[in-house]
Formats: structure tokens, C-alpha cells, sequence
């Protein structure tokens, strides 16, 4: 009998360790990351939106002709890009 209840105990205290412990695991394993689903993903994404973003600094003095400013702003953002050593 005395066997039997050390036994019990040995297993009690196994699942008094296992259990806190697998809970706690999978807690951490399933942290999820907030993402926003506009912003950059990638390091090429990351770098068109400073292209993007330095292009159209720069062209805000050309807001009333826009189909000029929206060729400015496609030729300072290939630019940008191949200066960043991309390729199209």
C-alpha cells in the first residue's frame, strides 16, 4: 500500500510540474505579432515607401500640374530604387 501511494504522489507531483509548464509553453508559442496591413513587410517594400515617400517631398511644389508631378514622382522613385541596388 505504502508503494501505491508514493507512487500516486511521484505521478501527482509530475502533473503538478508538467502541466504549469505545458501551459505556460504554449502561451509563449502562440504570442502573436500585431502587423498592420498597410505597412512594409519586406526590406524592398520598406524601401519603396522612403522612395515613395522622398518622391513626393519633393514634387509637392509641382501639385498643380499632376500628370508632370506623377512623371517626377515615377522617375525619382526608379531612382531611388536602383540607387538602393534594385533592378526591374
Amino acid at each position: 500500500m505504502r508503494n501505491a501511494v508514493s507512487q500516486y504522489l511521484s505521478h501527482s507531483h509530475i502533473l503538478l510540474i508538467v502541466i504549469p509548464l505545458t501551459v505556460l509553453a504554449s502561451c509563449a508559442s502562440s504570442e502573436k505579432k500585431w502587423v498592420h496591413s498597410e505597412a512594409p513587410v519586406t526590406p524592398a517594400d520598406n524601401d519603396m515607401v522612403q522612395c515613395k515617400y522622398q518622391a513626393a517631398s519633393a514634387t509637392a511644389s509641382l501639385a498643380s500640374d499632376t500628370s508632370a508631378r506623377r512623371k517626377e514622382e515615377a522617375n525619382l522613385i526608379n531612382n531611388c530604387m536602383q540607387a538602393k541596388g534594385y533592378k526591374q
